[in-house]
């Protein structure tokens, strides 16, 4: 019976570290990551389940439209308040600025605006990044 705990304990630890390895960069803007589409309904059938996985993938941005509005962020980030940045490409389009910041330990942090449109679908996204000294780049807060 101890040898049955012991299997699942091992088990338990190396589907978490498998998960850890693949969960979201803290480096990563969720506009880039999520979809336009959702949140969608759970009322746990596996049609629903199909159904919403449909609906995820019509509504992901494509490699390019991710290239832009990850350059839009970091654009935003880097620029004053206020301004707006924009990118269009084929069916999706999306506005992202940055409206505030404040001070944080030994760097500071600025709060994100973006909305995202794509099939005439739109999505708003509010994040949040943070920039130390001692650390390359922004890190952004997963809430």
């Amino acid at each position: 019976m101890q040898t049955v705990a012991v299997k699942y304990l091992i088990l338990m630890v190396l589907l978490g570290s498998i998960a850890g390895c693949s969960s979201q960069s803290a480096y990563q803007s969720r506009t880039t990551t999520q979809t336009v589409g959702g949140p969608y309904n759970n009322h746990g059938s596996a049609y629903i389940l199909a159904y919403n996985v449909a609906q995820d993938y019509g509504y992901k941005l494509d490699r390019n439209q991710k290239r832009k509005q990850t350059h839009a962020v970091y654009t935003a980030l880097e620029s004053e308040y206020g301004q707006e940045f924009k990118w269009y490409d084929g069916n999706a389009f999306g506005i992202v600025k940055a409206v505030h910041g404040y001070p944080q330990g030994s760097g500071f942090c600025k709060v994100i605006y973006t909305t995202l449109v794509k099939k005439q679908v739109a999505r708003n996204f509010e994040e949040t990044a943070c920039k130390e000294s001692g650390h390359p780049g922004w890190r952004f807060i997963v809430k």
